[in-house]
């Protein structure tokens, strides 16, 4: 039987700046040199734009967000005896790191791949093979903007159906979202309302989701060979140098996403006040989860809902209402994880470690999910 080495975070999602719980187990069963554990934390973006222009051109950038490495949780002199030991720790996450995102794409002559991830890992101390890793999923979001999450966001518009009316009447459209911050792959809810005193009739809607993408990459030769203008070529339109850095728009512009048209029919006909709730939208493309919301170095991807409502006048009005968060999938790796019997029975070390944490913490709901510990 060899030598085991489990990680294990109290929860798989994290939101800027929140701190991370959780513990490095061992379980020593063969002799060994080990005499201590390590643990490595790092996110990374990594940008990568391909384009034709006087042949292949490839663009990279790549930012590490957090990085620290090879830092002692647990040392001793001696090696580490028979046993299953469990070694604790916890680390705040920076409150400006960006959110996990992946996506890889292609559009007119041009591709894309683009990767924000975070992974902790731990090994033992003066051995090979005796190691860990763990992916977390970050959110880009405050803890706070997420409790308030169902108090959505919302936008209205006020006009005069009519450049001749007499009668001063009004119509008010209202959208409003049921949830700010949805997860990625699931339905986003939309409320649609529109008070309408005139004469004027509804006659139908269209409903759109706009996905906002751009690149930003640094640290290249921005010469014409490089960059071409933009007269060159339809496919570089996309792009554009400004303060020092290449803005590239993937996507050409906003990219539609998904989009519905209903009709009202005779819900709006004289003095009344009518709508539809929970409109549903996919947060899918072609049967696929859409890349979540996230604002890096080297990305920005955002969301929008668009409406336009039209009228039997022939008047379309228009409400735009920017989406606060799509959030990535939750951590399937972490949520699948299965603890093996001998983590329930290991002793705890603890050490001064900057990382380690203090017998107290221990009893409390930080660390209630986590194997070997219990809440007084």
């Amino acid at each position: 039987m060899n030598n085991e080495i489990a990680l294990r975070t109290g929860k798989g999602e994290y939101m800027q700046g929140e701190t991370v719980y959780g513990a490095v187990y061992l379980n020593i069963c063969t002799p060994t040199e080990a005499n201590g554990i390590q643990v490595s934390f790092k996110g990374i973006e990594t940008c990568i734009y391909e384009y034709e222009y006087d042949g292949r051109k490839t663009l990279k950038n790549e930012t590490i967000h957090i990085n620290f490495s090879n830092v002692d949780l647990y040392s001793q002199t001696e090696f580490f005896q028979f046993g299953c030991y469990v070694f604790p720790f916890k680390f705040d996450l920076p409150k400006t790191i960006p959110g996990t995102f992946k996506y890889k794409g292609a559009a007119n002559g041009s591709a894309w791949d683009v990767d924000v991830s975070y992974l902790l890992q731990a090994h033992a101390v003066k051995v090979d093979g005796i190691q860990a890793s763990q992916k977390l999923i970050v959110y880009q979001a405050k803890e706070s903007e997420c409790k308030d999450s169902h108090v959505g966001s919302a936008n209205d518009v006020s006009f005069k159906p009519s450049l001749f009316s007499l009668t001063g009447n009004r119509i008010h459209i209202t959208i409003k979202l049921l949830e700010n911050f949805v997860e990625t792959g699931s339905n986003m809810q939309l409320r649609l309302i529109v008070t309408n005193q005139s004469k004027v009739h509804v006659s139908g809607f269209t409903i759109k989701l706009l996905r906002y993408l751009k690149l930003y990459m640094r640290g290249m030769e921005m010469s014409d060979h490089v960059v071409p203008k933009k007269s060159d070529s339809k496919v570089l339109q996309n792009m554009e140098f400004s303060e020092n850095k290449l803005h590239i728009a993937p996507e050409f512009g906003p990219h539609q996403v998904y989009s519905m048209t209903g009709s009202f029919d005779a819900l709006m006909v004289g003095n009344c006040s009518s709508g539809l709730d929970r409109l549903q939208i996919p947060l899918q493309e072609n049967l696929d989860d859409i890349p979540p919301t996230v604002e890096g170095k080297h990305v920005k991807n955002q969301y929008g809902v668009e409406v336009i409502v039209r009228f039997n006048n022939g008047h379309t009005e228009t409400v735009n209402l920017k989406i606060p968060g799509v959030l990535p999938r939750k951590n399937l790796e972490w949520g699948r994880w299965t603890p093996p019997d001998w983590t329930f029975r290991a002793e705890t070390k603890l050490s001064t470690s900057l990382f380690s944490v203090s017998e107290l913490l221990l009893r409390t709901e930080a660390f209630s999910g986590l194997p070997a510990f219990q809440v007084l």
